[in-house]
């Protein structure tokens, strides 16, 4: 009779463990999706933002006064664009096809005001080697960047030396 009580007891308890682990599983994979999905937007927000950038660009001023002209002319399209997609709705109104456009949109004329940023100089006081000259070095981000991530550890160079 005991081993019968104990086959219900551990057979209630891996039960529990089967509900427990798919309730787990069930939440990540809710939270995976739900993190996939663009957030949402207020609708006129984004619109008096988009007339500020466009007053930017056309004046010359801050990250979208640099731009070029087949980019400046490419910005005008995608934000008339959006203008007409958003004109009078709020987000939750847009249909799925029209919040992925906007949200494309909206990232495209981002990266368009952040692409100077990848394009300034960073000038830095470097002495040289065996030197007490100082030498001043100036590099773009994205060659910074490069450089960094090809840089070679001496550590690893040297035989013998191991991390």
């Amino acid at each position: 009779m005991r081993n019968n009580e104990l086959k219900r007891f551990w057979l209630g308890k891996t039960q529990a463990g089967l509900i427990l682990a798919g309730l787990f599983l069930a939440t990540t994979c809710a939270t995976a999706v739900a993190a996939t999905e663009p957030a949402p937007f207020d609708a006129a927000a984004v619109l008096e933002q988009q007339k500020q950038i466009r007053s930017d660009a056309e004046a010359g001023r801050g990250a979208y006064g640099e731009l070029n002209a087949a980019t400046r002319q490419e910005l005008r399209s995608r934000q008339d664009r959006l203008g007409k997609l958003l004109d009078g709705r709020r987000y939750q109104e847009l249909s799925d096809a029209d919040r992925d456009q906007a949200h494309q949109d909206l990232a495209w004329i981002q990266q368009a005001g952040s692409a100077k940023a990848e394009e300034r100089l960073i000038c830095e006081r470097v002495r040289a080697i065996g030197s007490n000259r100082v030498e001043r070095v100036c590099k773009t981000a994205s060659q910074r960047r490069d450089e960094q991530k090809n840089r070679v550890d001496p550590k690893l160079d040297t035989p013998g030396v191991r991390n």
